[in-house]
């Protein structure tokens, strides 16, 4: 799209805010999501299963399309329950959907360290996987029913991205800049939406890294603590992440005298070889708890 030929500066310094910072805010980015979505599908009864096959069915042409050019398919590709999972960060860019675009994440002050009931009621991401898993429990077949789907599969990816339980001063770590040799990522929410998934010192399609991790989550779904996982809440989950952030191996933030989570004094946060293959596993772990976390929702509501 062509601007104007004249454009005053105020507006040319909102354009390039929304270029640094808007870019890579999706969480785990598209294979993340999908990876989690399937995890959760494969490990679903064959009853809730069929009745998502149905529901899928309520899929509108054009959002079918939607889904498919996000995702870089041909429009009139099949959609999986795991593509539909990306289906609200694509759907970002209509009017008619603003008012999800805060249901992404949940901002806390810096010396919260636990989130609750209290933390937030609306707006944010907790608040949205309570309101989404009710539709889908009490909705009857139809288009909303299949949103509520939809966004419930993206919002338990969200919540376990730690930068999306975070501070709003610097945009859920959007604008802390960090460098790692090797790695093109160079904010800390771009890093863990993004290149802490890949395989250090490799160059990997995003088709091979789903395949990859899709069978690594899926080998490690006996092994992992399923039912206490499955006890607990939406705000144990907000806390997970939010405990992530803070932790000082992070390296996103650091502890005053009155513990509040304040940001690091260095302008570019150089990050060591170690911190990818470390973090990496943070980051698959939240990715498998979000899998067995969303399979139990969607056994209980559906």
């Amino acid at each position: 799209m062509m601007l104007p030929l004249k454009l005053n500066l105020p507006a040319i310094l909102v354009i390039s805010f929304f270029l640094l910072f808007t870019h890579h805010a999706f969480a785990l980015a598209k294979v993340g999501h999908k990876i989690i979505c399937q995890v959760a599908f494969d490990n679903l009864t064959p009853t809730a299963q069929n009745k998502i096959t149905f529901l899928l069915k309520e899929l509108p042409k054009k959002h079918k399309k939607l889904i498919n050019k996000y995702n870089h398919k041909s429009s009139n590709k099949v959609v999986s329950f795991a593509d539909t999972c990306t289906w609200a960060d694509a759907v970002r860019k209509y009017k008619s959907f603003n008012k999800y675009k805060k249901w992404h994440y949940l901002n806390v002050s810096r010396n919260e360290t636990e989130v609750t009931l209290y933390t937030c009621t609306k707006n944010c991401i907790t608040a949205a996987i309570n309101d989404h898993k009710k539709q889908l429990a009490e909705l009857s077949t139809s288009w909303k029913k299949l949103q509520a789907l939809m966004f419930l599969g993206h919002w338990l990816g969200d919540i376990h991205q730690p930068m999306h339980i975070n501070f709003a001063s610097d945009l859920g770590g959007n604008k802390t800049r960090i460098k790692m040799k090797g790695v093109k990522c160079n904010n800390m929410h771009w890093l863990w939406d993004e290149c802490l998934l890949y395989s250090p010192s490799t160059s990997q399609s995003q088709k091979s890294l789903f395949t990859t991790l899709y069978k690594r989550l899926s080998t490690q779904w006996n092994q992992a603590p399923i039912t206490e996982w499955k006890k607990d809440s939406v705000y144990t989950w907000a806390t997970e992440s939010l405990i992530i952030s803070r932790s000082p191996d992070t390296l996103y933030c650091a502890l005053n005298a009155k513990k509040y989570c304040m940001p690091l004094k260095e302008k570019t946060i150089k990050l060591s070889d170690n911190y990818q293959k470390t973090h990496q596993k943070i980051l698959e772990n939240r990715m498998l708890q979000a899998s067995v976390r969303l399979a139990h929702a969607i056994e209980s509501a559906l």
